[in-house]
């Protein structure tokens, strides 16, 4: 629908279009011979902006134009009713002179962000103490700020019939693979959904449908990480509201790494990773291999171990497989938690907790000695994956472990480690290999372990970068 030439009528269409918003206001003022209307809603401009850029240049330049009185750069046009409705919502005001159908829209919106704090999930020792933000433009002036480069593509989109959520994807132009790039844009694009809350949204609408517990889309709050990943040739995902970017396409090892590893000696930082490595496999195997040896296999372990084993259960009321799935799901209980309460209690929750319940559920014969620290030890173990995603993967694999091991002792696990392996080496990730990629004798020297930077010179093989190369002669 057009605009009209008469201010009154177009007042009440877009009140209309605004559903008689409360919030919906409208003020009038003259300038020389011309009679400006600015609507606006209330709850979305900021006041200083309006008065300071708007209603005092064109009180000064009474015959002007629009455009050449007014200081504000976020300046565009409209004859369509509609248009500037939408402008509206987005915090802008809508400048129309009586007798023309013309609309201005003006950005006034008001901005309100927390400041930029330190990562609250990812925390590390050395490196960046900068977070994203709620702000997409603040998280890609950050961006922007560490990589100096026109080099540095940033494309928009919207998401969301009614959210209308801003979507922005960053890429090295001279880098990122066209391939992987257009693709992603192609399942960006068709994505039709009503409501985009966080990333967590697009995570889920851009992965191809297939059962996995395992984590194909990194998600990181970290600058220094989006930057690292950038220049391997990757692709971030940032969204309007939310301080999360996600990073395809990525390997199963990239959930292991941490911005750390690279700040350390690199023999510490290959310590360090393959002991997140052996965690994870703890984290899901060791209550099932506890279970396969007192049920199955207990000739197995030394006559000591055994002599303490069978002494700890000799008047447990429940079976060893119940054993270790409540004790699991009482660890759940309590994460959850202290997640969810404010931190002082949590932290009391967590520790008081903890100490109560493991002492009565032993003191009451319900649950071993032994049980209650392999199941302490299987948490701990699972903190230790710097990745949330792939730890909870981990946590979930622990129940079907200990089922088959409870039906078929170590031999059932055997057969689970290899069904796990199968499943892993046939995911994808936008169509490049997600487990196997360590095979290369480039790529495995940052996956595994942490090789010295100096003989870190291909990038990693799933990025598929432009650029295998990441340096040529790094001793000059």
């Amino acid at each position: 629908m057009k605009a009209d030439l008469l201010l009154e009528k177009n007042e009440i269409s877009l009140r209309e279009l605004l559903f008689n918003s409360s919030d919906f206001k409208f003020s009038d003022f003259e300038a020389g011979e011309r009679r400006y209307r600015l609507f606006y809603l209330e709850t979305m401009i900021e006041s200083a902006k309006v008065q300071d850029h708007i209603i005092r240049p064109l009180l000064t330049k009474k015959n002007g134009s629009v455009r050449e009185a007014v200081s504000i750069l976020d300046y565009s046009e409209t004859d369509l009713l509609l248009d500037a409705s939408k402008a509206l919502v987005e915090g802008k005001t809508v400048v129309q002179i009586n007798g023309e159908a013309k609309f201005y829209l003006l950005g006034t919106e008001l901005i309100k962000e927390r400041s930029v704090n330190i990562p609250m999930n990812e925390r590390a020792l050395r490196g960046s103490h900068e977070a994203l933000n709620e702000n997409i433009n603040t998280n890609l002036n950050m961006m922007r700020k560490l990589i100096e480069t026109p080099d540095l593509v940033v494309k928009f989109f919207q998401l969301g019939r009614r959210s209308k959520t801003k979507v922005a994807i960053l890429y090295l132009n001279s880098l990122a693979n066209e391939v992987v790039v257009a693709e992603f844009e192609r399942r960006i694009a068709n994505i039709d959904i009503d409501y985009v809350e966080a990333p967590g949204f697009i995570q889920e609408l851009i992965e191809k449908k297939k059962f996995t517990l395992f984590p194909k889309v990194l998600v990181t709050e970290r600058t220094d990480r989006i930057n690292s990943y950038l220049m391997d040739g990757k692709i971030a995902i940032m969204t309007d509201g939310s301080p999360d970017c996600l990073i395809v396409p990525v390997s199963f090892w990239a959930f292991f790494q941490s911005p750390d590893d690279y700040q350390i000696g690199w023999l510490i930082g290959s310590a360090i990773r393959l002991l997140r490595i052996l965690t994870f496999i703890l984290a899901f195997s060791l209550p099932g291999i506890y279970v396969a040896l007192v049920t199955f296999d207990p000739r197995i372990v030394p006559f000591e171990i055994a002599l303490t084993l069978q002494s700890s259960m000799q008047y447990i009321a429940l079976p060893p497989v119940l054993e270790a799935i409540v004790m699991l799901l009482i660890l759940e209980i309590l994460r959850e938690a202290t997640v969810r309460l404010p931190s002082p209690i949590a932290q009391t929750i967590g520790v008081v907790g903890g100490i109560v319940i493991g002492t009565v559920v032993v003191q009451a014969n319900l649950i071993s000695n032994m049980m209650v620290i392999v199941v302490a030890l299987t948490g701990i173990a699972s903190f230790n994956i710097p990745s949330y995603e792939m730890s909870s993967a981990a946590r979930m694999l622990t129940y079907p472990f200990i089922i088959i091991a409870s039906f078929f002792g170590l031999i059932g696990l055997e057969i689970s480690f290899l069904l796990l392996l199968t499943h892993l080496s046939r995911l994808n990730t936008m169509g490049i290999p997600y487990f196997y990629t360590w095979f290369s004798a480039d790529t495995v020297k940052d996956t595994l372990f942490r090789f010295p930077i100096r003989s870190l010179k291909k990038r990693p093989f799933e990025s598929m970068a432009k650029e295998a190369t990441r340096q040529k002669d790094p001793r000059g």
